[in-house]
């Protein structure tokens, strides 16, 4: 389906929604303004893909990533099935409209606007292909070489994401080059249009919904999972689509951090942590995360000094990264890590958010490999996560906080708003 709403969705007609949306962006939303404007947003995603193209030399893009489907042609259907069992695929060229291979074509009512044409999908997966998925590769890879002559402009490279291994060979066998395409997709997605930034801002307004749902049924003797329960429901009320992850831990099981919930139960007196990993509405993602202490009780003194370390340390990033700073530069002065919670640290300093988690992940300087590009450099309208995990290897518990923010030259714009927790500080 396309990117349409035809009705208003719950959070369209939330003043408090509103509010956030018009904080997020800095300017006040038209009263005809209620969603983004999905057309130009796809029109700038379709020509920031196809500079990438041209600039890697390409003739086209192959796409079977339902992400990186959705942001070339601003279409979805069964993402998830797609993602295991991809029936959808898009052929980008490098110039002109796109090719796109879909049994659901019938169901968008209107074209794309980009969708030079449909064309029945390919069947080259096991699960529908049975043994005869050699056979449909290779008759699939001579219609695309054919694409790849008539539209390259003398280019062979074909930029591919995801295939079976049969298409690539039979796609080689044609003597196409096959370049990776997620480079080109991550690089046209790191730049936000105001449109991508008003789905965001969406998205997060939503999440943030969720947290406050969760911190009002957060009480012992439930479990993670019924809890993870509380928060998806008043995401998906709102319009949430789908979640990357379920990380929701309490107590022991926040150290280290990344478990995703289960059924133990939260005891009084735990930490709990949330990782939100929401897509929203339009297929943009919100990635914040916030801890949270289950009452009765007060919070112990060890677990309010690895809050304030984790808001320091998050506070601190936030407050150093502009645009025109290099990667290697804003990880080099990033807040120091104690090394009592080195163990513990996150994987990353920040990475960028868009359709889900994106490029740049930015490691630490400590852990800095020699053979990553050193001259990355935040640019104005990047999204980026902050990530803050404060914890001791022989300890009980972890802290996990996170904002997302825009890069701007001067100070970033937070798009999190959601408030830290004053017992914890104090």
């Amino acid at each position: 389906m396309t990117e349409a709403c035809e009705t208003p969705a719950p959070w369209q007609e939330d003043p408090a929604h509103i509010g956030f949306v018009r904080r997020c962006l800095g300017r006040t939303l038209k009263d005809h303004e209620p969603t983004p404007d999905m057309a130009r947003l796809t029109r700038y995603r379709y020509r920031r893909l196809q500079d990438q193209i041209i600039r890697a030399d390409c003739a086209g893009a192959l796409l079977f990533g339902s992400v990186n489907l959705r942001y070339a042609t601003g279409t979805r259907y069964a993402q998830i099935s797609n993602m295991h069992s991809p029936v959808r695929a898009v052929y980008v060229p490098a110039e002109g409209g796109a090719v796109l291979y879909d049994w659901e074509m019938y169901a968008f009512g209107t074209k794309p606007e980009f969708v030079g044409e449909y064309r029945d999908p390919p069947v080259t997966a096991y699960f529908l292909a049975g043994d005869s998925y050699q056979d449909q590769s290779r008759k699939w890879a001579g219609e695309i070489a054919a694409l790849v002559r008539a539209w390259g402009s003398g280019s062979r490279r074909l930029a591919l994401d995801i295939a079976e291994p049969e298409l690539v060979v039979a796609l080689i066998g044609h003597g196409i080059e096959i370049v990776n395409a997620e480079k080109l997709v991550d690089r046209a997605a790191a730049i936000k249009s105001e449109d991508e930034l008003f789905c965001l801002a969406v998205t997060v307004s939503i999440a943030e919904g969720g947290l406050a749902r969760l911190r009002e049924s957060l009480r012992a003797g439930m479990t993670e999972q019924e809890l993870w329960a509380e928060f998806t429901h008043a995401c998906i009320a709102q319009g949430a689509e789908w979640f990357d992850y379920s990380a929701l831990a309490s107590g022991g099981r926040t150290n280290p951090w990344g478990q995703e919930c289960g059924d133990k139960v939260i005891r009084a007196g735990e930490l709990v942590g949330i990782d939100t990993g929401m897509i929203g509405p339009f297929g943009y993602g919100a990635d914040v995360s916030r801890t949270f202490f289950c009452p009765p009780g007060r919070p112990s003194a060890e677990q309010r000094r690895l809050y304030r370390a984790a808001l320091e340390n998050l506070a601190h990033n936030i407050n150093l990264i502009r645009a025109g700073m290099s990667f290697r530069e804003y990880t080099e002065k990033s807040w120091p890590v104690p090394e009592e919670f080195w163990a513990r640290r996150y994987n990353a300093v920040a990475h960028g958010v868009g359709m889900g988690n994106e490029w740049p992940h930015i490691p630490f300087a400590r852990d800095w490999p020699a053979h990553v590009e050193k001259d990355g450099v935040f640019e104005e309208n990047m999204v980026i996560a902050i990530e803050s995990c404060i914890g001791r290897a022989d300890g009980v518990e972890c802290v996990k906080l996170e904002e997302m923010v825009v890069v701007k030259h001067g100070p970033c714009h937070v798009l999190s708003t959601f408030p830290f927790e004053d017992d914890m500080l104090h």
